[in-house]
């Protein structure tokens, strides 16, 4: 047996270990590592070939492994060099059906809404690449915080996305197109109009919250005294 092939057995033996070490989020010690491995990915850089890796992390909803793959970058822009495609944009779409309000870490939400962002700032153009349904939308509009401005990063991306979205159908009277856009422009005028609510136009099962701090998993405080020291470093 080749070297080569003894690596091949050893990552396929120990595949499992291997992945709790990078996309790992289950204990500190998996947290401590995919830290690591965010912040070496981050350093390599994202592109149309290792982007899933970049989407797995995004997964953990790890506030600790997110910052590490974010860094000081604006999370909206984490994906823009990639052109928007039916795989990534189903992608975000079924993260945004998977959490809650109050449970996805708003940097994780940020990075998911510039994939969307991206895909439907021409809405005709990004309905040919993805066509999105209600369903759909009413997961990116159960995220706008009506306790908030419209100001707010996350409430002024939506209601961007929303306001693109409700042009659908205008020119070509696709009837589906319309029944889309007029979703969204239900849901845009559900927050800005004080006499309605969200729950007037989104079911009330969408828009439950769920505290995301209660369930997640802490690196040790040795550690994050440690990465609070390279941070003030050039490493």
């Amino acid at each position: 047996m080749s070297i080569p092939d003894q690596y091949d057995d050893i990552l396929i033996q120990n595949k499992q270990i291997i992945l709790n070490g990078i996309i790992g989020a289950a204990t500190p010690s998996e947290v401590e590592s995919s830290v690591f491995f965010a912040r070496y990915i981050r350093n390599i850089g994202i592109n149309p070939t290792n982007y899933w890796i970049f989407l797995r992390i995004l997964e953990t909803n790890n506030k600790y492994i997110v910052d590490s793959l974010v860094g000081n970058n604006d999370p909206r822009l984490l994906f823009t060099i990639l052109k928007p495609n039916r795989a990534l944009i189903k992608k975000a779409f079924q993260l945004l059906t998977v959490w809650h309000p109050g449970q996805i870490y708003y940097k994780v939400l940020l990075a998911i809404l510039g994939i969307i962002e991206s895909c439907y700032h021409n809405a005709n153009d990004g309905y040919e690449i993805y066509d999105l349904d209600i369903s759909e939308l009413n997961n990116i509009g159960k995220f706008l915080d009506q306790e908030m401005d419209q100001d707010d990063l996350i409430n002024a991306t939506i209601l961007d996305i929303l306001d693109w979205i409700s042009i659908l159908g205008r020119y070509d009277g696709d009837l589906r197109k319309i029944n889309v856009a007029k979703q969204s422009h239900g849901i845009r005028m559900a927050y800005f109009d004080n006499t309605k609510k969200l729950t007037d136009i989104i079911s009330k099962v969408l828009l439950v919250r769920i505290e995301r701090e209660k369930s997640e998993v802490k690196p040790s405080p040795e550690f994050l005294a440690f990465m609070e020291k390279l941070s003030h470093t050039s490493i």
